[in-house]
């Protein structure tokens, strides 16, 4: 095997070990659980079991185009937030949020409705106690009015359910909480078991991997303490178990503690950067994508604008992958061309690592001499493959949290384009597209192991990547070996 073949082998190393442990650190930074509590929740959790069953009241259903919510007169709460565009229930089976709570007592209500609103009102020592929720179509306004001789709490503390249920532990991954006050925040390092921030908000947004659930300070809310909510002992999930080595393992709640009457707005939004950045709020700090946000943001606007002419984003990703293989076409001929120089000037470097074996000085200037006089690049081979690198490391970004994929169908067994192939066909065929591609350039007998194991090895590293990924990459293998079969036979001819 010549030097040009060797570093492209060691470019590929390089990119496994770079992706192995950036898949570990790319989550949303956890809270730092002990390994032995890293227990995932499910989605038949309801809530911590300190904190117990809402009670059962009345309940209303309010229906509008984007969700369906129903509330109960315990509290004046809302027991299920059905967003019906994504199939997703936002709150715990047997929990609650935005309960009203006086001296740690859930109050009991009474309600009536008017357009576009439900008000729920109670006495308490005397006086009115009334909460007003106004609704439209991203989420709701609560304007609430009590006596402010009282300790008023708004709970959210059942926090947010596991939307996911193939992939329960990537979702937990995800969650997490973010305050917006002087500076945005993620808190959830912060949250050890309760995290009172006392200073004044703008904002507060509890997230999922797909969703997020924002609550703006629109009129004097008060402090508001954060909960790390407990796992169950009995339940557990071991996709979760198996990557447990990165991310956040904890589900959150909030509370909301006022001595005056407040007013709040809530919006229940998919996390995503174009509709987060719309209100002009900051909200798009939560789905920022860190380095490789930008390229990510770039990817997905291509494979929409695909996918609104195709309607399969299985097809989008495939005329994707065939547009990055046209804008890469020169970087790869060049490559294989220098590949094919180097295995041409093979004898003319062997004479001189022979003649200078023991002055390595020496052989490095005449090698370099060389490689000056036929004007090769030993490099050449590594650049293409370190170039598509951050797109490489961008697209997983993407198929891995953008909610276009979420329950994205290609075509047969492959119904979620954000989840593994259940079925591993499409990573083992990738591996051995890529063996293929390693056995058309010539082989030193010494290198064959190296060169079987990286496609073994491929193939473990993509087992558990989302199939969008698993497909971008099986026809981007099937594209360069019919890119390497067509300029080799030009530069024979």
């Amino acid at each position: 095997m010549d030097d040009s073949q060797r570093r492209t082998i060691i470019a590929f190393l390089l990119i496994i070990a770079i992706l192995f442990i950036w898949s570990l650190i790319s989550y949303p930074s956890g809270s730092g659980t002990k390994k032995e509590d890293r227990v995932a929740d499910t989605v038949k959790v309801a809530v911590s079991s300190e904190e117990g069953l809402i009670p059962e009241g009345d309940t209303i259903v309010i229906e509008r185009n984007a969700y369906r919510a129903v509330f109960s007169t315990a509290g004046g709460g809302i027991k299920r937030f059905y967003l019906k565009n994504y199939d997703a229930e936002l709150i715990p089976e047997g929990g609650a949020l935005f309960i009203t709570k006086i001296a740690d007592s859930i109050l009991s209500c009474k309600h009536y409705t008017e357009k576009d609103s439900l008000v729920f009102f109670a006495e308490i020592k005397g006086k009115k106690y009334e909460k007003i929720y106004h609704f439209n179509e991203d989420g709701f306004v609560i304007k609430v009015n009590f006596p402010d001789t009282i300790a008023h709490i708004l709970s959210l503390k059942s926090g947010l359910r596991i939307t996911e249920e193939k992939n329960q532990g990537d979702d937990l991954r995800y969650f997490n909480v973010y305050i917006q006050s002087v500076k945005f925040n993620s808190i959830i390092k912060d949250i050890k078991d309760k995290f009172s921030f006392k200073d004044e908000w703008q904002w507060i947004a509890l997230r999922t991997k797909y969703f997020v659930m924002i609550i703006n300070n629109l009129e004097d809310c008060g402090t508001a303490e954060f909960y790390r909510l407990s796992k169950s002992s009995d339940e557990c999930n071991t996709a979760f178990i198996n990557c447990a080595a990165g991310g956040n393992t904890n589900r959150y709640g909030i509370e909301i503690l006022n001595q005056c009457p407040f007013k709040i707005s809530v919006l229940v939004l998919p996390v995503k950067f174009t509709v987060l950045a719309r209100y002009r709020q900051n909200y798009e700090q939560i789905e920022s994508g860190g380095i490789w946000g930008p390229i990510a943001r770039i990817i997905i606007f291509i494979l929409n604008t695909f996918y609104s002419f195709m309607k399969n984003y299985g097809l989008a990703i495939i005329l994707f992958a065939l547009l990055f293989k046209i804008i890469f076409f020169p970087l790869s001929r060049q490559m294989i061309i220098s590949q094919r120089q180097m295995q041409l000037l093979q004898p003319e470097l062997k004479k001189i690592q022979e003649k200078y074996k023991n002055d390595p000085q020496t052989l490095n200037r005449e090698m370099l001499h060389l490689y000056r006089v036929y004007r090769i690049n030993p490099f050449s081979g590594c650049l293409p493959l370190l170039i598509q690198l951050p797109i490489f490391f961008a697209l997983y970004q993407v198929f891995t949290t953008a909610i276009e994929f979420r329950r994205a169908p290609f075509v047969l067994w492959i119904t979620d384009l954000s989840f593994k192939d259940p079925y591993y066909v499409l990573p083992i065929a990738m591996g051995i597209l890529m063996l293929i591609q390693s056995l058309m350039t010539p082989i030193d007998p010494r290198q064959r192991f190296m060169v079987i194991m990286m496609p073994l090895i491929m193939i473990f590293v993509f087992l558990n990547f989302p199939s969008g990924l698993q497909l971008y990459w099986f026809i981007y293998n099937i594209l360069s070996i019919v890119e390497n079969l067509l300029i080799k036979k030009k530069i024979l001819h």
